[in-house]
């Protein structure tokens, strides 16, 4: 087993955890709606990876929320 294999099934446990957590913390996908706005929306540009959780946080909170961090 050659370097590269070892850290591609590497890259793909994390992958795996990184969904399952996103998962059970109830956190939106945002490549699977990169996808879909890139299939549905055609034309439109999706936002950032920031600009998308922080509107998220921003629903979920509302404007004034505080941060812990």
């Amino acid at each position: 087993m050659n370097v590269q294999t070892v850290w591609g099934k590497i890259r793909h446990v994390l992958q795996i955890i990184s969904y399952i957590s996103k998962g059970i913390s109830n956190l939106p996908d945002y490549q699977a709606y990169v996808r879909h706005v890139q299939e549905k929306h055609p034309g439109q540009i999706p936002p950032t990876e920031k600009e998308f959780f922080e509107e998220l946080l921003e629903n979920k909170y509302g404007p004034n929320a505080k941060r812990c961090c």
